[in-house]
């Protein structure tokens, strides 16, 4: 887990450096629930030193509890804000409580857009999902394609196609 807390770290600071009007939420996913670690929010040493306090491994993985909890802070945003989830999956399956497609399609509608590093092995679900939404799949290898992957991290669009234009 340190070496993707590493890698985590360098693309924060890389991300805020580049977008410095952005903001980023980090969210855990343990033991069949995703918890959020950090708020949406614009300090990249809130983010870092939440993230080396809380990394661990411990039971299944619900990826339809993290896309829920995800859809609720996003769907907050306005039309013309870019809604953008990156996530770093390392297990080898979902245990969901419901309907994980109905999920990605919530998702796909209120167009927040996905992208999944696998971190073990690639899974259907993960690619499905990044197919749904417009985002980009990949397996990280090892430490070196992990660094490579998020430094290729797509970033957010000039403005979003379907924003709405206001002069005030």
């Amino acid at each position: 887990m340190m070496v993707v807390a590493k890698q985590v770290e360098a693309f924060i600071r890389e991300f805020f450096d580049q977008n410095p009007l952005s903001q980023i939420g980090l969210v855990t996913i343990k033991d069949g629930l995703a918890h959020c670690l950090t708020d949406l929010g614009g300090s990249p040493e809130s983010h870092i030193k939440a993230l080396m306090g809380k990394l661990g491994c411990s039971g299944e993985a619900s990826l339809q509890n993290a896309l829920e909890l995800v859809h609720e802070q996003l769907n907050q945003i306005p039309s013309y804000g870019h809604r953008e989830v990156i996530i770093l999956y390392s297990a080898l399956s979902t245990c969901d409580p419901g309907d994980v497609m109905e999920t990605i399609q919530k998702c796909k509608t209120d167009k927040i857009r996905c992208s999944v590093i696998g971190l073990s092995a690639e899974l259907y679900i993960c690619k499905y999902l990044c197919q749904e939404t417009g985002g980009l799949y990949s397996v990280a290898l090892d430490e070196a394609h992990l660094e490579l992957i998020l430094e290729h991290a797509p970033p957010p669009p000039a403005i979003a196609e379907f924003a709405i234009a206001n002069l005030i």
